[in-house]
């Protein structure tokens, strides 16, 4: 049987950049690719959110409706809607006539010189990152082969400076960065790239060694496969990706045991691979006693669940601001009294603000220490707040001023178990020092919660879904603030 031709698109050029293995594997081993979870699902809707309110600052544009894979047809459409006098055209599409490669541009623009035009790719980020110059490098390519004139490459993200007042202005919304320098330049890359990948075979499986590329920039699909020889905790949970590209191919294993120790770094690091080889773990009785005398009771275990969104939700937020929509409190008088619990769940798709302050303040009290897990996020969130409701900012900001952070001990290392692995995430960090854990729950962690609270403002749950959330999130928040109790009372043991 005679193999047909590649005709790359943009989406597998991409992959193939990072990694010619993990395209060969996407082409020809279809049924190797796993489902698509719910965060990656959410990443989908969330892009083709941008994408349309990127479409309203062209309110006279008009769109391919050619389904993706039918290139062909795609591009004759593109063709039509020029010669029907449209300035603007969403999903244009153009296949090089020479290799087949195709691509479609979120919005080919009409630009200011005769017959020119401008390539307009729309992201959801606040930024260019490095890849979205790969993303448009590739399409200028295509599109210059079949014959258009591209004058400016741009990517339109999101302006984060931008704070919604009333309806989203979408021209507001947006930024344009002008990349055509830079896309102009990596047309060689580019072209040495293509003409890689066009040479793969689907019976002879590329040959690649896994390493740091298999994660950026973006996490690979197929890294359950290629890596279940890796150890769990391995030499890339100790080096940087590019340290440990050079030390595996050095050593010609990834266990933490063969590292020399010259290459183990000072500091935290050097603690978890000691643990590790030992087996045992490591204490600072000193430094976890005066963390410990450092909490004045009564004490406030706390902790929120947000929500943040590209395009802003309520008045006066921005693109991508942390909103509060959640609060576990459990308040304990003095060391070893019953814990007094709290809980705020906004349940309507209103701004929670304004009820979250209200009785976070009636809640916290005005003395007495609040211990969070990572006070750098719930601090940002009550300056938001403060921001916002000028009224409470004294009120709010003493809350900020009385914030004790229980994840200094097992950041600095003061305790460590080995089967931390390298991580003091309180998902880790609670399962190594006691029987409980967040296995199980239907809601495991900060970016469930986000997500499902998400689908329900925007309408997407229905009534008994609803339901189903509220309680599974209080008892997600809830294990939350009991596991920063509980591994209080953990310090404590290690010290007594």
């Amino acid at each position: 049987m005679t193999q047909q031709p590649l005709q790359i698109s943009k989406s597998q050029y991409l992959k193939g950049k990072q990694c010619s293995l993990n395209l060969w594997y996407a082409l020809y081993r279809k049924a190797m690719k796993p489902e698509i979870d719910p965060v990656r699902e959410a990443i989908f809707n969330a892009g083709r959110e941008v994408g349309d309110w990127a479409k309203k600052r062209f309110p006279d544009g008009a769109e391919v409706t050619a389904p993706y894979f039918k290139t062909a047809e795609g591009a004759a459409e593109t063709k039509a809607l020029i010669s029907a006098g449209h300035k603007a055209i969403f999903e244009a599409t153009a296949v090089h006539p020479a290799d087949g490669t195709h691509a479609r541009i979120d919005v080919l623009n009409k630009g200011h010189g005769a017959d020119t035009w401008d390539m307009i790719e729309v992201k959801g980020s606040t930024g260019v990152d490095d890849y979205h110059l790969d993303d448009l490098s590739f399409q200028y390519r295509v599109f210059t082969a079949a014959g258009y004139r591209i004058s400016k490459c741009f990517i339109m993200h999101i302006n984060n400076k931008y704070v919604r007042r009333g309806a989203i202005d979408s021209q507001a919304l947006f930024t344009l960065e002008d990349i055509t320098a830079q896309v102009l330049a990596k047309q060689p890359e580019v072209d040495a790239i293509v003409a890689r990948l066009l040479t793969l075979n689907p019976s002879r499986e590329p040959q690649v060694r896994i390493g740091g590329h298999c994660a950026k920039p973006f996490k690979c699909d197929y890294e359950y496969h290629c890596w279940r020889h890796v150890p769990e905790y391995s030499i890339y949970n100790v080096l940087t990706s590019k340290k440990a590209d050079e030390l595996v191919e050095n050593l010609g294993s990834y266990e933490i045991k063969s590292m020399p120790a010259e290459a183990i770094p000072a500091g935290a690091k050097k603690i978890d691979v000691s643990s590790h080889v030992t087996g045992e773990a490591h204490i600072d009785p000193g430094k976890l006693r005066g963390f410990l005398e450092g909490l004045q009771y009564p004490l406030y275990y706390l902790d929120y669940e947000t929500i943040s969104s590209a395009i802003p939700l309520f008045d006066g937020t921005r693109p991508f601001q942390q909103i509060p929509f959640q609060f576990s409190l459990h308040v304990e008088e003095s060391q070893g009294a019953e814990l007094r619990s709290y809980g705020f769940l906004h349940k309507e798709r209103t701004d929670p603000r304004p009820a979250f302050v209200q009785d976070l303040l009636k809640y916290c009290g005005d003395r007495g220490t609040v211990i969070v897990y990572n006070q750098q996020f719930e601090e940002g969130v009550n300056e938001a707040l403060a921001e916002h409701f000028p009224e409470f900012r004294d009120a709010i900001m003493a809350i900020n001023a009385r914030m004790v952070d229980l994840l200094i001990p097992f950041r600095k290392r003061w305790l460590y178990h080995p089967s931390q692995n390298g991580s003091a995430s309180i998902k880790s960090v609670l399962p190594a020092f006691t029987e409980l854990s967040y296995d199980g729950l239907a809601i495991g962690n900060g970016q469930d919660a986000s997500q499902q609270y998400l689908d329900f403002v925007k309408d997407r749950l229905t009534l008994d879904a609803a339901e189903k959330l509220w309680r599974d999130l209080s008892e997600y928040c809830g294990l939350d603030t009991l596991a920063m109790k509980i591994l209080v009372d953990v310090l404590q043991e290690k010290i007594s």
